[in-house]
Parts: C-alpha cells; sequence; structure tokens
C-alpha cells in the first residue's frame, strides 16, 4: 500500500504557507497603498478648498478658484455642474470611475452658504502618486520573494530536521528481530527517545518468546524420545508373545502405530525449533500419500468414500521425511474426518491439492493434532505456501511444495480450517 511520504507532506504544507503568507502581504500592501492615496488625495482637496474659503470670506465673489492647473470647480448656484456629479448632492470625498479614468473629488458647502463647491482632480492630476506606487510594488515584489526564498528555505531546513530522526528510527525498525544486536536509543527528542525505547523492550519480549519456544520444543522433544523408546520396546516385545488374545494384540498394534506418531512428530518438533536450515533431500511425494492413505485407512470404515487420485509420480519435494510426512498426514486426515461422499487428490509437480465435499461449518473443521497450525509452521520453515477454501459446500486445500512460490488466489487465511 502506498501512503504519503511525511518529507513531502511538509514541504507541501510549508510551501503552501509560505505563499499563503506571501499573498496576504501583497493584500495588505495593495489596501495599505490604496488608504494612503486617499487619505492623501482627501488631504489636498481639502486643503484647497480650505484655502478658497479663506480667500472668499476676504474677497468674496472675487476670491479666485482652486488652481486650474491642478482643479476643476463647480459651484451648483453657477448652473455648469457635469452630469456625473448630480448624483453626489451631499458633502464628502468620493471616487468615481469616468471612462477608463478614476476621478478623485471633494464635495462641500460653498463658502457664500447657498449651493454645494465641487472640487474635481483635472484629468491625471490625483495620479502624481503613480511613480511612487510603482517603486512600492517594486518593493514589495522583492520583500515577497525574498520572504518567499527564506521561507522555502527554511521549510526544507525544517523538514530535515524532522524527518532525518525518523528516517533513522525507521531503519531501525526494519532490522528489530532477534538476531539483531540492540541499537543505542540516541533520538533528540524525548518522544522519538520513549518510541525507541519501547521498541527496544518489545524486542526484547519477542525474543524472549522465541527462545521460551524453542527450548520448550528442543527439551520436550529430547525428553519424549526416552520414554518413546520404552514403548516402542515394549511394544515389540507384546508383538512377540503368541497367546495373546484378540483385544491385546489389537493394542499392541495401536501402542506401535502411537509410537510411530509420536516418533514422526518428535523429530518434527526438533527441526522446527532449529534456526538454521534443514537438510532438504528430494522426496517422491506420490508414494508418501498412498503410504499415508493406508495408515488412516481407519478412518475409511466409518462410511463408504470414494477417493479419486491424480498423482504426478514424478512429483518431488526437497523436505525432510517427517516434515514431508506430518503435512500429507494432516491434509489426509482433516479430508478424511469431514468428507462426504469423495475426496479428490490431485498431485501436479509440486502442486497438492486435496479437496471434499463438506457439510461441516468453517469453525468445525480440525485438522490433526494441532492441524493446520504444524502445517503452516512446516511451510514457513521450507518456504511453502498452504491456501485453504469453503465455497459451495467444497472444502479444498492446496499445498505449494515448491520454494518461494507465492499463492494469491482470494481464498480464505488458513487458520479458518483450524
Amino acid at each position: 500500500m502506498s501512503l504519503p511520504r511525511l518529507r513531502n507532506r511538509l514541504i507541501l504544507v510549508l510551501g503552501g504557507a509560505g505563499l499563503l503568507l506571501l499573498l496576504i502581504l501583497s493584500l495588505l500592501m495593495v489596501v495599505a497603498e490604496n488608504k494612503m492615496e486617499e487619505l492623501s488625495l482627501r488631504h489636498w482637496l481639502e486643503a484647497e478648498a480650505t484655502r478658497y474659503d479663506d480667500d472668499w470670506l476676504r474677497l468674496g465673489p472675487a476670491a479666485p478658484a482652486p488652481s486650474p492647473r491642478q482643479f476643476s470647480s463647480y459651484w451648483t448656484q453657477a448652473g455648469r455642474l457635469p452630469a456625473w456629479l448630480k448624483p453626489y448632492a451631499s458633502p464628502g470625498f468620493y471616487e468615481h470611475q469616468l471612462g477608463n479614468e478614476d476621478k478623485h473629488f471633494l464635495v462641500r458647502s460653498h463658502p457664500s452658504g447657498q449651493g454645494l463647491l465641487y472640487l474635481v482632480f483635472n484629468d491625471d492630476a490625483d495620479d502624481y502618486l503613480d511613480p511612487y506606487e510603482d517603486k512600492l510594488h517594486l518593493v514589495t515584489r522583492v520583500i515577497g520573494l525574498v520572504l518567499l526564498l527564506c521561507s522555502v528555505a527554511f521549510g526544507i531546513w525544517l523538514v530535515r530536521h524532522i524527518t532525518r530522526p525518523l528516517e533513522r528510527l525507521r531503519q531501525r525498525v526494519a532490522h528489530l528481530t532477534p538476531d539483531q544486536a540492540d541499537f543505542v536509543p540516541d533520538a533528540p527528542w524525548q518522544e522519538l527517545r520513549e518510541i525507541e525505547l519501547a521498541l527496544l523492550a518489545g524486542k526484547h519480549e519477542v525474543a524472549a518468546v522465541f527462545a521460551r519456544e524453542q527450548e520448550f520444543s528442543r527439551f520436550a522433544s529430547h525428553e519424549l524420545r526416552t520414554p518413546n523408546m520404552v514403548i516402542q520396546g515394549s511394544a515389540a516385545l507384546l508383538g512377540k508373545v503368541t497367546d495373546l488374545p484378540a483385544p491385546a494384540v489389537r493394542a499392541a498394534g495401536r501402542i506401535r502405530t502411537a509410537s510411530d506418531e509420536m516418533a514422526l512428530l518428535t523429530e518434527t518438533f526438533l527441526l522446527l525449533g532449529r534456526k538454521e536450515a534443514v537438510e532438504r533431500p528430494p522426496q517422491r511425494v506420490a508414494p508418501l500419500i498412498r503410504r499415508e492413505l493406508a495408515r488412516l485407512a481407519p478412518l475409511l470404515h466409518r462410511e463408504s468414500l470414494e477417493i479419486r487420485l491424480q498423482l504426478d509420480e514424478e512429483g518431488e519435494a526437497h523436505a525432510p521425511l517427517s516434515l514431508l510426512a506430518i503435512a500429507l498426514g494432516n491434509l489426509l486426515k482433516n479430508a478424511l474426518s469431514y468428507a462426504e461422499g469423495h475426496i479428490e487428490i490431485q498431485l501436479t509437480e509440486q502442486t497438492l491439492t486435496i479437496s471434499n465435499p463438506t457439510a461441516a461449518a468453517p469453525d468445525q473443521i480440525l485438522g490433526y493434532g494441532c492441524g493446520l497450525t504444524i502445517i503452516q509452521r512446516i511451510c514457513e520453515k521450507l518456504d511453502w505456501q498452504i491456501s485453504t477454501r469453503l465455497e459451495e459446500g467444497v472444502f479444498s486445500a492446496r499445498l505449494e511444495m515448491g520454494q518461494g512460490v507465492v499463492i494469491d488466489d482470494g481464498s480464505s487465511p488458513t487458520d479458518k480450517a483450524e
């Protein structure tokens, strides 16, 4: 499963934050610039109107009009007010878009006390701040670019500062196996240091579990050998007695069979408990299947079962004989125990497929002994694959005995058949 990388996500977040900050600063500069321009133009208009008021108080109608080079002045009583100014009938500072020109003007009471005075900038007289605005825009862009570059540089440094310890922790997690040496916790942050300590503690617990499991398997297998040899010897002595009753003969036979199975399981557990690789001589699979069917023949007496065999006589598996025999015995015992009507056993090269109709629920299909759990352990040891499926009342188990073979057929996990 592909997930987004933290490094890329941090770069995008910090880069987006830098661009947003630059945009906000640019908008603030534009708003401040417009407000400064408005204040400057309004102050100029009010200053000129105040001067005209003072001149009117001293000179009356002979007072000179505001500077005709910069302003156009209109008096409503004079009757020559442009049509676009007529909607503005109350005192105040206004802005009007007249064609392609942005007109700024001031409306106030005429110093005579009659009508309104309109003081309007001529043509582009109110654009005297444009050169300064251009310089301000240039400075703003330069400052914004510098801020953006600084943000990018800071973001790259911050991403590396954050992700470097995480990357080192990720590499350490990939090697947290019991056979690897412990690493020294050296994370620069308290949170990561606690994670490292927790990983080490978990590694020690897992290693202890593995050690206990291997020691138990090894010790138990060794300790079982002695009593099993006694049982086998006693069963052999009983077999030499000629006047035993029939029930005793059958019991002696069952003892011999059980002791043989115990010896096989003991060897299997010893092999599974080893860390090192086991020897894997080639084994013919078809004769082993027939031998296991003959050994499990008593299970066929419960009802009439048809066994359909399709065996590749040349099919071989590279494995210890005990592991292969246990795997085959578990699969066949599982099928014989729950089959309804017939069993199909097909061996093609290194692939064994066993299928049988069954009326049992998935959680009721149990294998021999620990069932398919042991088969799973054998598959893990030998790099085999086991898959099971229960569809439309037919249970099938597929065992791939080729090393490194991977199966993905959408079947249910093996533990459903345990």
